[in-house]
């Protein structure tokens, strides 16, 4: 497709310049400001023939101010008549919340998808959404990108010669036996249950191996106050673990989460570009700008 063009937000500057150079198009930052009384203002650039636009706005940090931002944006493409506009949400917001566990909540990610679907997007694609229900709840036309490859070579590049790959939770042990064969390493996870009224979290290592000695990375798809990771750590290194490293895709790092992981035995906090924070180490532009690519063709 001849006239398309890649607009992006404050939140997602390196990833877009990257995923942008890859596809051979030039970023364009959609303008923000502020109004006096708090409301946020946007203004697209002059995009001449547009058939299609994609918009990539990563919905962290300060997310209900990148939500209404992104909507802001989709609905000036459709003022400006773009009748394809593919959103790229590098981190989805709201995305916990992707079913109903107490009686009188909502299903937040579902919520999202239809104000953005609403606001003109016809095609969506979601960096490592935080689960499958996720996905479905948002609806519409929507992808999940996952990002294992650039996982890989995050680990072989930052931290070369791990021993152990280890899962804070059951739903993350897949992703973690994928990564521990890639690399010629062991894996390990932890059953993890959450009491849905007070919060609270307890855990419990599955494995019989051996684990003295051993360097040891925690990969999950996000850290955000750290307490299950922190859990994880101090657990292995109890157990005779050499030293622990946490990887991740989407460095939240709220509530002190760098000090408590230190305070338990995290080394080194590795985040990607999906959210542009003091603990980006990797990109994971590949991955994104193979799934674009495929609607240029």
């Amino acid at each position: 497709m001849s006239n398309a063009f890649f607009l992006y937000g404050n939140s997602s500057s390196t990833l877009a310049n990257e995923v942008s150079a890859s596809l051979g198009m030039r970023g364009l930052k959609f303008e923000t400001k502020v109004f006096p009384d708090g409301e946020s203002y946007v203004r697209i650039p002059d995009l001449p023939g547009a058939e299609r636009v994609f918009v990539m706005n990563s919905l962290y940090p300060n997310q209900d101010k990148r939500i209404i931002e992104t909507l802001l944006v989709c609905e000036a493409l459709r003022e400006a008549n773009v009748d394809n506009v593919t959103l790229v949400l590098p981190y989805l917001a709201y995305a916990r919340q992707d079913r109903i566990f107490l009686k009188g909540e909502p299903v937040s990610a579902k919520a999202i998808g239809s104000a953005f679907r609403y606001a003109g997007v016809t095609k969506a694609y979601v960096v490592e959404a935080h689960s499958d229900e996720a996905i479905r709840a948002f609806g519409g036309d929507v992808s999940n990108i996952s990002v294992d490859e650039s996982l890989i070579a995050a680990i072989k590049s930052l931290i070369r010669t791990p021993d152990l790959i280890v899962a804070p939770d059951e739903k993350a042990s897949k992703r973690v036996k994928i990564i521990a064969d890639a690399i010629g390493a062991e894996s390990v996870y932890f059953s993890k249950r959450r009491d849905r009224i007070t919060g609270e979290v307890s855990s419990e290592l599955n494995t019989s191996i051996e684990l003295t000695g051993k360097r040891a990375v925690i990969v999950d798809d996000i850290i955000s106050t750290g307490g299950s990771v922190a859990t994880a750590s101090r657990t292995l290194l109890e157990k005779g673990v050499h030293s622990v490293r946490a990887l991740c895709i989407h460095a939240l790092m709220v509530q002190g989460a760098e000090e408590l992981l230190a305070k338990n035995g995290v080394q080194e906090i590795y985040g990607s570009n999906t959210i542009d924070t003091n603990f980006t180490r990797y990109s994971v532009a590949s991955e994104v700008s193979n799934a674009l690519e495929k609607l240029l063709k």
